[in-house]
């Protein structure tokens, strides 16, 4: 019976997953996101559209004073419109790339440690997570997991 509950558990953290919709559920995600990245030991990697949380920006800071690897995908017309996040990443030695062709980086994902995805619809600025109605998925998922490595290996 022991062993059976101990599958079982495995079974339900390898396919754990939350979804929460902003604003509603604003507050259980901004702690979760923030645990997330606060807790990451290997790596991040961002695609983002828009980014002008400077809260998250911080967090991701202090990752990367602990050794976390990250890399941030930035659109080039948002960097335009407002580089003052991208400009405190660079400046903090967190690696940064601009996408500057005609396909619109518009994937809003979070890939930390190889083995936790975020997706959805919102950009991390306080319009997304206050003013909109966006959705966010966490999961570990292993087919979202290895797609979001696959799309990473485009900007190594």
């Amino acid at each position: 019976m022991k062993k059976l509950l101990i599958i079982f558990i495995f079974v339900i953290n390898i396919f754990a997953s939350e979804t929460f919709i902003l604003p509603k559920d604003k507050n259980i995600f901004e702690k979760e996101l923030e645990k997330l990245v606060l807790n990451a030991e290997k790596s991040i990697f961002i695609s983002i559209y828009n980014f002008s949380s400077k809260k998250l920006a911080k967090e991701l800071i202090k990752a990367k004073e602990r050794g976390v690897e990250i890399l941030v995908i930035f659109d080039k017309v948002k960097v335009e419109e407002d580089d003052k996040i991208y400009k405190m990443l660079k400046k903090n030695k967190i690696e940064t790339k601009i996408i500057d062709d005609k396909i619109k980086m518009h994937i809003k994902a979070m890939l930390i440690d190889e083995n936790i995805a975020l997706i959805g619809s919102a950009n991390y600025t306080k319009k997304s997570f206050e003013e909109n109605y966006e959705l966010l998925y966490i999961s570990s998922e292993e087919s979202l997991i290895n797609r979001l490595k696959d799309f990473r290996r485009d900007f190594k």
